[in-house]
């Protein structure tokens, strides 16, 4: 079993993902990049994600930033299983790729289904 850590920018259907051998690193890479973009954290996370829902509801996408830490078992990965979840306005997306990409290397691509989660 691995796990992935994935970021996306919502209004996109390609996101970008890295593999773990381990829950423990995945998780401790994950509370990492959460304190190195602290700054970039809503200061109202229950408002932010209020507006970004009323946003798919009223457009069916939204501009945000995604990350999260999901199981992956052979193929399939458990997206209802997500361990951590952070999301941060869309304008912080290149920032924020840039820098898991040169903590992290060259991450691989992924397709969703829809821009909206």
């Amino acid at each position: 079993m691995e796990y992935q850590l994935t970021i996306r920018l919502t209004s996109e259907k390609k996101g970008y993902f890295w593999l773990f051998e381990s829950e423990e690193d995945t998780i401790s890479i994950f509370n990492e990049v959460v304190e190195t973009f602290e700054q970039y954290e809503p200061k109202d996370m229950d408002g932010f994600m209020r507006e970004k829902r009323k946003e798919i509801e009223e457009t069916g996408e939204t501009h945000a930033v995604q990350i999260d830490v999901t199981k992956k078992e052979k193929h399939v990965v458990v997206r209802s299983a997500a361990y951590n979840e952070m999301w941060y306005d869309g304008k912080h997306f290149e920032d924020i790729f840039n820098i898991l990409t040169e903590r992290l290397g060259r991450p691989q691509e992924l397709e969703f289904d829809s821009t909206a989660t």
